[in-house]
């Protein structure tokens, strides 16, 4: 009886802790001395600092590394330092852009990458190649497509941060040193320690060789490099959290000029018509785990333009979020149905069938309290007599908090938008609340559940039916090699209609499912196979 018992505990503790052997966390050194960033790495505290100790991940995982590598990492009371000897022969390095944010595919590169709230999800990765280019991006839903085979990387590389590297060029290979400053992080201390995840990489691109750290394995394919939940835990002591401040304030200022014809049409009258604006953007620390941008007579001109799609079916175009306002920890808002439906698209705000509409004001935070994940949005925008539009007031708040293990979630969403104006005999609102959950229940299976519902003008607005109700349920392996599978339920009522949120499809039911079969082989052509 005993015996039974024990055994219920201990797989009721593999189900609701989703344990995994973990090594221990690896102390970074701390430093005093001062750090020029220039490549040589001829500090004399880089040669007592012993490198990390990497692994080739692939051609072949475990395989022997054409070139060494040599990643160190340090820090003080301002930056990270992370330095890399990248060995190789002669006219072999391969670097083909020194564009910001270039994807790299056809360069070498070195990548560190900081699960800062050692949360087990998200994580911020900095990338730079022998040119001194650099790329920076999120990294969330532990680096998951939402769903298998589902369109899109778990990466967003709009976002920017601030942070340096410096590389150079020798006859032995290349060498980068980075310095990222812990004010461009958002981390938590306990007992006066941080702990973060680490993973480190070198990608030989002549080879397609890519050597980690720490030891992951290949079981989640290209994705497998880029997994926080594998990260190693690292740990600084006496880190002091930063508030920083920055403005970006802006004066923007033209004429234009038409020549118009007269009544009497006996000569053309000029008239000029003058243009500005003023307003700017705040972000400021609240508290070393929470961050608040402000934005005022907001101006995007800055911001990158969109990829041109042409769109030859019946589904909405998605574009990616590309302002920096909304980019810092994004994905604490995510609250996906599968491939690109979602409660709550940022890009709602501001614009409207491809035309802009002005932003008042707005303010978001973002950030953790507690064990939360907090986000909050409130958005005002002018009266926009081209869409024959009302000023608005848009809003969303989401919490979301890690339960039973450090791979599951849980989490609540609410938002508005609400006319503050008159078109026609009606003042529009639309608002919607849902729950969501991710919970890791053994292994790499996970179930994911979303339910929400909307409540608009000139509806029933029941909350116990179901046409304005969305929901979906999914079971899923997520791993490459070996045997995966996935069992999906969705379903959208005729009358669900998100305000804030983009939706694919309407009115519809699905169930769904895959199996598949994967595996990388030992030595071959293909990196990994799989059917």
């Amino acid at each position: 009886m005993k015996k039974s018992i024990c055994a219920l505990l201990l797989l009721l503790s593999c189900l609701f802790t989703g344990l995994q052997a973990q090594q221990s966390p690896l102390a970074i050194t701390r430093i005093e001395a001062e750090v020029k960033l220039d490549g040589h790495l001829d500090e004399p505290f880089w040669a007592t600092v012993p490198p990390l100790p990497l692994v080739m991940l692939r051609p072949v995982y475990h395989g022997e590394m054409t070139q060494p590598t040599e990643i160190r990492l340090v820090y003080d009371d301002e930056f990270i330092y992370a330095s890399a000897k990248c060995y190789e022969q002669p006219g072999m390095i391969k670097s083909a852009s020194f564009k910001r944010d270039d994807d790299g595919f056809d360069s070498d590169w070195f990548s560190i990458q900081l699960d800062a709230f050692n949360d087990n999800e998200n994580s911020l990765l900095f990338v730079t190649f022998p040119t001194g280019a650099r790329t920076d991006m999120t990294v969330f839903n532990d680096a998951t497509p939402v769903g298998q085979g589902e369109s899109g990387f778990p990466f967003n590389s709009s976002w920017n941060t601030f942070w340096s590297v410096a590389t150079r060029e020798t006859e032995e290979g290349w060498f980068a040193e980075m310095r990222i400053p812990f004010s461009s992080l958002r981390f938590q201390s306990k007992d006066g320690k941080v702990t973060m995840g680490l993973i480190a990489t070198r990608r030989m691109a002549r080879k397609e060789e890519l050597h980690i750290f720490p030891d992951i394995p290949p079981n989640w394919g290209f994705l497998s490099a880029y997994k926080p939940s594998r990260a190693q835990k690292i740990v600084f002591e006496g880190i002091t959290p930063k508030k920083p401040l920055y403005l970006s304030p802006y004066l923007t200022a033209g004429i234009s000029q038409q020549q118009h014809l007269n009544a009497a049409e006996t000569e053309y009258e000029r008239e000029d018509q003058f243009k500005y604006g003023i307003g700017g953007d705040i972000k400021y620390g609240l508290t070393k785990n929470l961050t608040l941008d402000l934005t005022i007579n907001t101006d995007f001109a800055q911001v990158e333009a969109d990829d041109q799609q042409v769109n030859l079916t019946r589904f909405s175009l998605f574009f990616p979020e590309k302002r920096q306002f909304f980019l810092e920890r994004a994905s604490i808002f995510d609250f996906g149905f599968g491939q690109l439906s979602r409660l709550f698209y940022s890009r709602r705000i501001g614009l409207e069938a491809g035309t802009q509409i002005p932003i008042i004001a707005g303010a978001r935070t973002v950030g953790r309290i507690g064990k939360w994940d907090m986000g909050l949005i409130n958005m005002q925008t002018a009266r926009s007599d081209e869409l024959e539009k009302p000023s608005e007031n848009l809003g969303v708040v989401r919490l979301r908090r890690q339960v039973f293990n450090p791979y599951s979630y849980i989490g609540v969403i609410a938002t508005h938008r609400v006319g503050m104006g008159t078109y026609g005999h009606h003042n529009p609102y639309n608002a919607t609340y849902g729950f969501d959950g991710t919970l890791r229940l053994f292994g790499n299976d996970y179930l994911s559940f979303n339910f929400a519902q909307s409540l608009e003008n000139g509806l029933e607005n029941d909350p116990f039916s179901l046409a304005q109700t969305r929901f979906r349920a999914n079971w899923e392996k997520r791993e490459f090699n070996g045997l995966s599978y996935g069992l999906s339920l969705a379903y959208a009522g005729k009358d669900y209609h998100p305000g804030l949120g983009f939706e694919l499809r309407q009115d519809f039911t699905y169930i769904g499912d895959y199996f598949a079969y994967g595996f990388t082989p030992k030595e071959s052509s293909f990196l990994r196979q799989h059917q």
